[in-house]
């Protein structure tokens, strides 16, 4: 069966991007022809050396001029062209929100295609706070949708119902998600959480964790994440003093790509942790490959992750399945539901003095004691576990 997993865009290796390839690496294991199609692909993201790859292309061929935001806004408009490269898919998984589901949608009238939509994360220029859609918008083509979504807002708004509402099955990422699903869209959706692979995500042997500790001072805070506002990196030097005042040598190591729109970013954060009198503790690692983001996760005594109402998170699932607690916000979103019983603390939403005392909370735990415990924890973000809840999926419509 010819199956088509579709976004807006492939322009960064975040979440979204990483759970797509993921489906389909393990749904063509199973023997079925997969694709991963994008209004627009940066070239530079693809590796001929890897076999991911293979799976990706872009739905508008070379018929529109290749600038990211134009390919983006042009997918509402244009949704009934990405027949010519959709014409063999059976089936269509349409991640995130808006252009995704509106092409299913499309496609479903045109062809009789049916589509299930998997719900990454809901419109953030739609239900985010107010300050959550001040940092959304820290790019250009973000802003643009923002913009057009406030001209355009009940056009829009009723694309992105039509595309929900008509879907065969609507997955949602995340408890969190569902809820919101059903409180905004008013339909019902599965559950079905992002995948781990607990075979590349798992305990190390001790010796491999020690050779980076001596690197780096002890303890060792990690995270990871795209350096963009959103992610809130700020909350998470700024709980840093506090921590320092026991542990005068602790690091903070984060991992994570940083956007060409990102540098301006980056250096308000080197300033604020330089005015906070961190700027020695803290270390940005940039984009780091699977093995070396495996090995922090080991070495790490406890995984802080600061971005609020996070629609899923796969840092805390990641850290868990190699045996690492996590501190998270208690606001309710994905995290929450990750970090239970002994994975880890959830902070006050928001305190960053509450953050901080729970990561030294962590940091008092016997990492060595619980570790094989976290790791089956996360068996139920388990690859084989997403594949079974997808593919049922699939074949049931």
């Amino acid at each position: 069966m010819p199956i088509g997993i579709v976004y807006s865009h492939y322009a960064e290796r975040g979440g979204v991007e990483n759970v797509m390839l993921m489906q389909a690496s393990m749904l063509s294991r199973l023997g079925y022809s997969v694709k991963c199609y994008f209004a627009y692909v940066d070239k530079s993201l693809i590796d001929p050396a890897s076999n991911p790859h293979c799976y990706v292309d872009d739905y508008f061929g070379d018929g529109l001029p290749h600038f990211k935001t134009a390919r983006i806004l042009l997918s509402l408009p244009l949704a009934p062209l990405t027949s010519r490269k959709l014409a063999d898919a059976s089936v269509l998984i349409c991640h995130g929100y808006g252009s995704a589901s509106w092409i299913g949608y499309v496609q479903k009238k045109l062809r009789g295609i049916k589509y299930v939509t998997y719900i990454d994360f809901l419109p953030k220029m739609f239900y985010s706070s107010s300050e959550g859609k001040k940092l959304w918008r820290f790019d250009k083509t973000r802003n643009m949708v923002y913009l057009l979504s406030k001209i355009s807002e009940p056009l829009i708004k009723g694309i992105d119902q039509l595309g929900m509402t008509d879907s065969d099955v609507v997955l949602a990422n995340s408890q969190f998600n569902s809820r919101r699903i059903k409180r905004i869209y008013g339909i019902e959706s599965v559950l079905l959480y992002p995948p781990v692979d607990l075979e590349v995500f798992k305990r190390l042997d001790a010796q491999k964790s020690e050779l980076l500790r001596k690197q780096l001072d002890w303890p060792l805070i990690f995270s990871s994440g795209r350096i963009v506002p959103f992610k809130r990196w700020d909350w998470l030097i700024e709980a840093l003093p506090y921590v320092k005042k026991s542990y005068p040598s602790v690091t903070l190591a984060i991992a994570g790509e940083v956007p060409k729109e990102g540098t301006e970013y980056l250096e308000k954060l080197n300033k604020l942790a330089e005015d906070l009198g961190v700027k020695e503790n803290v270390k940005f690692l940039g984009f780091i490959p699977v093995e070396e983001l495996v090995l922090m996760y080991n070495a790490a005594d406890v995984y802080a992750f600061t971005s609020p109402n996070e629609d899923f998170g796969l840092g805390p699932a990641e850290a868990m399945s190699c045996g690492t607690p996590s501190v998270v916000w208690d606001d309710g979103g994905g995290p929450s539901e990750t970090v239970v019983g002994k994975a880890g603390f959830r902070a006050k939403p928001y305190d960053i003095q509450d953050f901080a005392e729970k990561i030294m909370k962590t940091l008092d735990l016997d990492k060595q004691s619980i570790s094989k415990l976290l790791h089956r924890q996360a068996e139920k973000f388990s690859c084989e576990r997403h594949l079974e809840i997808l593919e049922k999926t699939i074949r049931s419509i």
